[in-house]
């Protein structure tokens, strides 16, 4: 019975070892498509308005996208000090989400952090893409959050 018992141990190990070598909840190398970010975005119930006031419109006088909402998911907010601003010298983890609300259009514009690198998109109100994250963000979207007093590519900090 002893040796049965034995035996039954490490055949149930072994079982365990390879269940979890095989275990569906391991995160893969993920594809992202702009769905899954406009998905992302809309979201309320996971965002955080910039320093947590959600009935604050900027004026958006600074950048090409008009009035806007400002929120964080909570990785890019944890990164964040308590004036609500990234310190000079970092920069977001990957994971990060920032997205600008245009108002009142309800545009979503996007950067999300990927393997140290920011993904761009835009998105209507119903989630059609307007400015896909396969796209080419050195047109549109990096000259402008290339300037002076940048952190980590976001200007916002330098305005508001």
């Amino acid at each position: 019975m002893k040796k049965l018992n034995t035996v039954f141990s490490i055949v149930a190990f072994g079982m365990m070892f390879v269940s979890c070598k095989n275990n569906k909840f391991m995160i893969p190398e993920i594809s992202l498509t702009d769905k899954q970010l406009f998905d992302s975005c809309s979201n309320a119930a996971n965002l955080i308005y910039y320093k947590n006031n959600s009935s604050t419109i900027y004026s958006g006088a600074n950048g090409p996208h008009g009035q806007f909402k400002l929120k964080f998911n909570k990785i890019a907010s944890l990164a964040l000090t308590d004036n609500g601003k990234l310190p000079v010298g970092q920069t977001f983890p990957d994971g990060s989400l920032i997205v600008k609300e245009i108002q009142p259009a309800g545009i979503f514009a996007f950067m999300y952090k990927f393997k140290k690198s920011w993904l761009w998109g835009e998105a209507e109100a119903n989630g059609s893409t307007i400015f896909s994250i396969d796209s080419d963000p050195t047109s549109k979207c990096i000259n402008c959050h290339s300037q002076s007093g940048e952190r980590d590519l976001v200007v916002s900090f330098n305005f508001y």
